[in-house]
């Protein structure tokens, strides 16, 4: 992980036609790194209930040179739900915990997903994972609702996605539009790669601003992963972050 961030230190890795900041899998770790102190401050993240309405319906993780993701698909039975925590342990051999999103101070996107429309499913990624060892397991549990969600959700599409490589290695690429009449911000841009049941890769990208419908510029994000994409089916999601305007 640390030497791909290195690679793209001096790259350009904003690619909105506009200039709208889009942040990677590899800024998005330059920039956590960073907040080391802030990782001793704060109160640890813990789930005291369990969502009745959101059920996990499988979880992944994955790890490759580059560092370890988690994937975990769930699906909303309910009303629409905004700020969901998502609470993960990844082990390892003899059930060993090695990783744990439980620490006080991650970004928001690391501990929770900013919204689960009425009666679908989501992905969310967590690719920061600092697992010390080799992962079997993953366990994931979804809290209760944080925030409320209207019962129509701010829709983002997706389209034109497509596999590329550069130094970095493997990365997909697509344009990211906003149907909706609200402008998003630090929306995260899930993707993951598929080969029936089982996941092959995971990564995310970070699009700072989202202008309202009709949106003036594509706006083109990029994410590289952790795991091998390729041969894969690829899919992407990108929940809304903001639901009213003004």
């Amino acid at each position: 992980m640390i030497a791909r961030a290195a690679a793209l230190a001096g790259a350009a890795v904003v690619l909105a036609l506009g200039l709208t900041a889009c942040e990677t899998t590899q800024d998005t770790s330059k920039r956590l790194s960073k907040q080391g102190q802030a990782l001793l401050k704060g109160k640890t993240f813990t789930i005291a209930t369990a969502n009745p309405d959101i059920k996990v319906t499988s979880t992944a993780v994955l790890q490759d040179p580059n560092g370890t993701a988690a994937v975990v698909e769930l699906k909303n039975g309910g009303a629409a739900q905004a700020d969901v925590p998502v609470l993960i342990s990844v082990s390892g051999a003899k059930g060993k915990q090695l990783y744990t999103n439980a620490a006080p101070g991650l970004d928001p996107s690391l501990v929770q997903l900013a919204a689960v429309p009425r009666g679908q499913s989501e992905i969310w990624v967590n690719d920061q994972v600092t697992a010390t060892g080799k992962p079997k397991s993953l366990k994931a549990t979804i809290g209760l609702a944080k925030g409320k969600a209207p019962a129509t959700l701010p829709q983002m599409t997706i389209t034109k996605l497509a596999f590329g490589s550069d130094v970095s290695g493997v990365y997909a690429r697509g344009t990211i539009t906003n149907t909706s009449k609200v402008a998003q911000k630090r929306l995260v841009v899930a993707c993951v790669s598929t080969s029936g049941a089982k996941v092959r890769a995971a990564g995310r990208a970070i699009v700072d601003n989202l202008a309202p419908a009709p949106t003036p510029k594509p706006i083109t994000f990029r994410v590289y992963f952790i795991g091998n994409p390729k041969g894969g089916k690829l899919a992407c999601s990108a929940p809304p972050t903001v639901f009213a305007g003004g």
